[in-house]
């Protein structure tokens, strides 16, 4: 099983010590997360019985990272399917053949229910969560337990604040893993070469900082960089089926906007339309609108925020149209999640969504005390996009096509 040497020695030195709290931070590649799951899965070969929670941000990245590093690990070692098994039934979790034993839970789980007196607790990909839920999942450490996070930086947050001591950080970079293919190499040559001049406030140089050297960014950047302009007919004329998305603002003479967009969403690609911007408008102007698009049983996601159940059911007696009404996902840490998952898309917007294209090339990561936080300013369509995008990952895949 190759191993890095560096994430080795550091785990091992702080291992001995008994440090209670251990911080991976660093760059695309640099291997973190192998690093710390080889690390877990020796112990659990070499030490039976022993218990390890590991706490992920979605199934998805469970199923798709930590899974295959874990098949990936047990064969380099000559494992089989003896030495450890993945089991879905009865909870997800891994067992040792040792009767060690790996669980997870998602971040915003209640971690209730879970055995407690875990000697092993990793917070893998911990800058999509919040604090919240590493408390929670705390609850269920025992006697000595270590602490594992990792993460790629964009800024300080609350791992710094809470867990971060003079010497248990290793902060690495994709120049530290030997083992990476030479396609990846070159990939991170490059975006290292754009971006090592590029000037101050460009995502250019963010993507630098944050990606390649694996440091605390202090930079704004477009929160979501990749978009361009398309015919309307392009987005009317498309077969993928539409989501519609609201964002509230006007009630109450606020000084935000009300927003209706129709989002059509493809493999890499999102085609959005502005069908309504306004700060002086209402909810009969809105049910015009909605009235006035093609119906196909679209689902509609709607702002839960400034009364938005009760608009909902005032634009539906104005309209009679049943769309499939779904409430907006939100909470702690939506926001900077929802812009992380939608910033490898490129989005089409079309000609005429003159409020939206403004957002785009106005809506950016701004300082905010020793933070880089999303701008609270130009960000109602992509709140919107936001809400629509969530929506559609849910949806099984019959539903995503025609």
């Amino acid at each position: 099983m190759e191993l890095l040497k560096l994430h080795h020695d550091f785990i091992a030195e702080h291992h001995r010590k008994g440090t209670p709290f251990i911080i991976f931070q660093g760059g695309r590649r640099s291997g973190k997360t192998v690093s710390i799951l080889q690390f877990l899965y020796m112990e659990s070969l070499t030490h039976p019985h022993t218990r390890t929670l590991i706490v992920t941000d979605t199934y998805a990245r469970l199923k798709e990272s930590i899974f295959q590093d874990l098949i990936m690990i047990n064969r380099s070692a000559g494992g089989d399917g003896r030495r450890m098994r993945i089991h879905f039934t009865g909870g997800t979790r891994v067992l040792f053949e040792t009767g060690s034993d790996f669980a997870f839970v998602y971040a915003g789980r209640d971690v209730r229910g879970y055995a407690s007196n875990f000697q092993y607790i990793f917070f893998n990909e911990c800058i999509q969560y919040d604090a919240r839920t590493a408390r929670e999942a705390l609850k269920a450490a025992g006697p000595g337990c270590q602490v594992f996070f990792d993460y790629n930086p964009y800024t300080r947050f609350w791992v710094n604040d809470l867990y971060e001591r003079p010497d248990n950080k290793l902060i690495t970079t994709y120049h530290d893993n030997p083992f990476l293919s030479d396609f990846v190499r070159r990939e991170l040559d490059r975006t290292a070469a754009m971006g090592k001049d590029a000037a101050p406030g460009t995502m250019e140089r963010y993507l630098y900082e944050v990606e390649c050297r694996g440091i605390d960014s202090t930079l704004s950047g477009l929160c979501l960089p990749h978009h361009r302009t398309i015919a309307d007919e392009d987005y009317h004329l498309s077969p993928l089926p539409e989501i519609l998305a609201c964002d509230w603002g006007a009630l109450h003479a606020t000084a935000d906007p009300d927003v209706i967009c129709g989002f059509r969403f493809d493999t890499n690609v999102i085609y959005a339309h502005e069908y309504y911007y306004s700060r002086h408008g209402g909810d009969e102007e809105m049910a015009a609108v909605l009235r006035s698009i093609p119906f196909c049983h679209q689902y509609l996601v709607y702002d839960t925020s400034t009364e938005g159940a009760d608009r909902v059911r005032s634009l539906f007696a104005r309209t009679h149209l049943r769309f499939h009404f779904s409430p907006a996902r939100k909470g702690a840490g939506s926001v900077l999640t929802g812009i992380r998952n939608l910033q490898p898309y490129e989005i089409c917007v079309t000609a005429s969504s003159r409020h939206f294209l403004e957002e785009l090339e106005n809506y950016r990561f701004v300082q905010k005390g020793d933070t880089l936080q999303p701008s609270d300013n130009w960000n109602h369509c992509c709140d919107a996009l936001r809400y629509a995008f969530n929506l559609w990952t849910m949806l099984p895949e019959q539903r995503k096509k025609c």
